[in-house]
C-alpha cells in the first residue's frame, strides 16, 4: 500500500492495529479521526457485550447466540458457529469490515483497503495484489492473490502457528482465507491453520477448507510447502 495509488496511515488502541489505504483521489484527511473513532465505538461494543456475556471472550467453541446482539457481535458469533472456533477468532476480520464500509460510507470513497494485524478487509476499483508473508518459509512474500475489483467487497484473513502472539494449536507459517465476510475468513482462517498439525497435512487441510461454500481461496505454507486454490489468481514470484 505504499505507493501513489493510496494514502496510508496507521490507527491503534489496544490490541486494535489498522492499517488503512484510501485512493488518493477519494482520500480525504477527516478519515483518519474518524478510523479512530469507529474503531472506539467497535471496541466499547464488545467490552459491553464481554460485560454481560463473559464466555464470549474466552471459548474456543461455538457458542449460542443472545437475542438483540449488534450485528457486528452476531457475524463473530455465526463466524464461531460455522467455523467451529470461538467468537473472538473473529474479531480482527469483523472490525476491519464494518471500518472500511464505515468510511466507505461516510466519504464516499472508491478504494478503501483495511489491513488489521494480518487480516484485510477491501474494497477495489482496479486490481491489488497480496502478498502472503509466511515467517522463515522459504515461501514467505514469494506467493500473491491477485485480487480483482469484482471479486469485492473481500476478505482476506491469515492465521499462522509460528508467527505473532495470536493463539493457534496449528504448525503452518500461513493459513490464508478469502471470503466475502471478514468474520468468517477470520475464523475459519484460525480453525483450518488449528489444523495443520505437521507439514504432511497442508494438501489434506487445503483440501477440506475448500469444501466449505463460504470460502472463495485458501493458501497454507508450512515451511517449503504450500497448498493452494480457489479462484483467486495465485502469482509466484522467483526467488532470489
Amino acid at each position: 500500500m505504499g505507493n501513489a495509488r493510496w494514502k496510508s496511515y496507521r490507527a491503534e488502541y489496544l490490541e486494535t492495529d489498522l492499517w488503512v489505504a484510501i485512493d488518493s483521489e477519494s482520500y480525504k484527511p477527516e478519515a483518519e479521526s474518524y478510523t479512530m473513532d469507529r474503531i472506539l465505538c467497535y471496541r466499547s461494543i464488545l467490552a459491553d457485550h464481554i460485560k454481560e456475556h463473559p464466555g464470549f471472550q474466552s471459548s474456543l467453541a461455538p457458542l449460542l447466540t443472545p437475542t438483540g446482539v449488534h450485528p457486528m457481535v452476531y457475524e463473530m458469533y455465526e463466524a464461531s458457529r460455522v467455523s467451529g472456533t470461538g467468537p473472538m477468532s473473529a474479531v480482527a476480520g469483523a472490525i476491519a469490515e464494518h471500518i472500511c464500509n464505515d468510511l466507505r460510507t461516510k466519504f464516499s470513497l472508491r478504494e478503501v483497503i483495511i489491513e488489521n494485524g494480518g487480516d484485510i478487509f477491501m474494497k477495489i476499483t482496479s486490481p491489488a495484489t497480496i502478498s502472503v508473508y509466511a515467517g522463515s518459509s522459504p515461501l514467505s512474500d514469494r506467493i500473491g492473490l491477485v485480487i480483482m475489483p469484482e471479486d469485492t467487497p473481500l476478505s482476506v484473513c491469515c492465521s499462522s502457528g509460528t508467527v505473532g502472539h495470536s493463539l493457534s494449536f496449528g504448525v503452518a507459517d500461513a493459513c490464508v482465507i478469502a471470503c466475502r465476510s471478514g468474520a468468517q475468513a477470520d475464523a475459519y482462517a484460525t480453525a483450518f491453520c488449528n489444523e495443520v498439525k505437521s507439514i504432511d497435512m497442508v494438501s489434506k487441510v487445503t483440501e477440506l477448507a475448500l469444501q466449505k461454500p463460504d470460502i472463495i481461496s485458501v493458501v497454507i505454507i508450512k515451511d517449503d510447502k504450500i497448498g493452494l486454490g480457489g479462484r483467486i489468481e495465485a502469482v509466484v514470484r522467483k526467488s532470489r
